[in-house]
């Protein structure tokens, strides 16, 4: 189970094409109140996700979680994936594949790439919100970004009615 522990703001990485995707990003960051635990960077193609990275190993300041989505322009996420998890500075590194698709091909590969969580892109809104709810619980009650914490709180809101 991978872990970050760090006193704030954790700094998260989202590598998404989609313009819209991003606000919905930042909207349900704020909705989830987390806004001021989360400092939030992005990149729009997996070429520039892959530069921001080596940047991030040269000032020494690494991300504690990636959300990476699957189909990237220029380097595909699975490139994307396989750059941050066979490189020694960055295999520690949380990545989260973030998707439309739901082809187990697809979830098979990322998890042989070493993904350490594989999200379908909700639907609406308020299941976005309730991820970063999960988030935020993982770093109340943990006091750290736990994966394990974060899908269990997330499909435990899920679930809920």
């Amino acid at each position: 189970m991978l872990t970050v522990h760090r006193t704030g703001p954790y700094r998260l990485f989202l590598i998404e094409d989609n313009p819209a995707e991003v606000r919905l990003i930042q909207e349900a960051i704020k909705e989830a109140g987390l806004h001021d635990d989360i400092e939030l960077e992005y990149a729009y193609d997996g070429e520039e996700a892959c530069e921001t990275l080596d940047t991030s190993k040269i000032i020494g300041k690494l991300y504690d979680l990636v959300l990476l989505d699957l189909n990237m322009p220029k380097v595909s996420g699975k490139e994307v994936l396989e750059k941050i998890k066979t490189d020694p500075d960055l295999e520690n590194t949380p990545v989260i594949m973030v998707t439309n698709s739901d082809y187990k091909k697809d979830m098979i590969e990322c998890y042989r790439l070493r993904a350490d969580g594989y999200l379908q892109k909700p639907a609406d809104f308020k299941k976005l919100v309730d991820f970063f709810v999960s988030v935020k619980r993982s770093i109340e009650v943990r006091n750290k970004l736990s994966i394990y914490y974060i899908e269990k709180t997330y499909d435990e809101l899920r679930m809920a009615v």
